[in-house]
């Protein structure tokens, strides 16, 4: 019985990709899905983002591979994500979505699935192609990024049950709390940073009269 439960609660999260009504209202409704293969696609986003920056192809490839930020592009992939999850659960909260914060993660993480594989096959296949073949991986990437919006489209719409508008209204609204977070985090910084310094400066004064 309780092998039976386990199973009944596995979503192969490649399924959503060729049927992404049936696979996010299985989400919805019976609960499937899951948070670790979810944290595990994001990871495997971050990991490939960092492949993609220091292996692209040279020919393709104009960054400086010695100056690897990983905490960069750790905040444009994870805490991206987060920051979307966190944003859309506000966002549902006052549009009467009916859309629960573990489920958008699931559905969000689901959809990025096609982007995150085109980062790794584009970055193998600069290593083989010529300048003149580079439009390939532009089409490449720009079809899976068509690919994972439409994912992540029909995702927010089924698991808040919100017409095509609605959805389109609460992504929008997502961004501009994404927005608002990020402006509020850069300002405690900026804002610590110059307590820090003011407290620094008067803790050297302190010590150079005495």
């Amino acid at each position: 019985m309780i092998a039976a439960l386990v199973n009944s609660k596995r979503l192969n999260p490649l399924s959503s990709l060729l049927h992404p009504f049936d696979s996010f209202y299985s989400v919805k409704e019976e609960g499937k899905g899951s948070l670790l293969a979810s944290g595990f696609i994001v990871l495997v986003f971050f990991i490939a983002s960092v492949f993609k920056r220091q292996s692209t192809g040279y020919t393709f490839n104009l960054v400086d591979l010695s100056a690897l930020n990983v905490w960069l592009i750790a905040a444009k992939t994870v805490v991206l994500y987060a920051l979307w999850v966190a944003g859309n659960w506000a966002v549902a909260t006052w549009m009467d979505g009916e859309g629960k914060a573990r489920q958008i993660a699931i559905v969000s993480a689901y959809a990025i699935i096609p982007y995150v594989a085109a980062v790794i096959v584009s970055t193998l296949l600069s290593k083989v192609l010529v300048q003149e073949e580079g439009m390939f991986l532009d089409y490449l990437t720009t079809v899976a990024m068509a690919w994972s919006a439409v994912l992540m489209f029909i995702g927010l719409l089924t698991i808040h049950d919100y017409g095509a508008v609605k959805t389109l209204q609460s992504v929008a609204l997502t961004f501009a709390a994404m927005g608002v977070a990020i402006f509020l985090a850069v300002l405690f910084y900026t804002l610590f940073q110059q307590v820090y310094v003011f407290i620094y400066t008067v803790y050297n004064e302190m010590l150079f009269r005495l």
